[in-house]
Parts: structure tokens; C-alpha cells; sequence
């Protein structure tokens, strides 16, 4: 990457982390550590998404208990209010991240486009 670039997305960074929607997800998170039962909980899932995913890659499929595992454990995230608000608070920061996405590659879909 050249200089001048780097120095933009450098720019943007700084300016995503003091974004309301960084900040947010931010207090959210640190919200959710405070839980421990819903921390786990969020931890669980994490770990057990990666699981199966690191499966697929390998060409192997879940079993029928690691399944049944991780829908327990989404069934449980579901109730847990702290964890809700880190799932909105997300989706917000996708949001954000898909138009700077769909920002900075608009002139790659208007060469195609034309």
C-alpha cells in the first residue's frame, strides 16, 4: 500500500474507533464482561461456532450433538439481555463497516458497470 493510503485508512481507523458505533459495541462489551454467567456464555458460543467451522473447512460435518450443543447455547444467548444489546450494537457497526465498504469500491463497480 502506498503512503498517501495508508496514512487515509490510518485516518479512518482513527475515526471508526471514535464512531458512536465503535463506542457503543465498546460499552456493551465491557457491560457483557461484567456478567459472568453471560460472558461464558458468549465465550461458549464463540468457541463452539469456531469448532464447527474449522470442521466444514476440513471437509467434516458436526455432529448430531455438537449441533444440538450450539442451539442450546444460542437458545440461552437469546434470553440474556446483555448479550441482545452486543448482537444490535453489531449489526450497527456492520452497517457502518458495509458503507465504507460499498464506499471505497464503488469506482471498482462502476468500471464493471460501464
Amino acid at each position: 500500500m502506498n503512503e498517501k493510503m495508508t496514512a487515509t485508512v490510518n485516518q479512518l481507523q482513527s475515526e471508526l474507533i471514535t464512531s458512536d458505533e465503535f463506542t457503543e459495541i465498546q460499552a456493551a462489551y465491557d457491560a457483557l464482561k461484567k456478567s459472568l454467567d453471560d460472558y461464558k456464555l458468549f465465550n461458549d458460543f464463540q468457541d463452539a461456532q469456531q469448532n464447527l467451522q474449522q470442521k466444514q473447512m476440513q471437509g467434516a460435518q458436526p455432529t448430531q450433538d455438537e449441533i444440538q450443543n450450539i442451539q442450546a447455547i444460542a437458545g440461552k444467548m437469546r434470553e440474556s439481555k446483555l448479550i441482545s444489546e452486543l448482537m444490535t450494537k453489531e449489526k450497527a457497526l456492520s452497517q457502518l463497516l458495509s458503507d465504507i465498504n460499498n464506499t471505497v469500491t464503488k469506482p471498482i463497480s462502476d468500471l464493471y458497470r460501464s
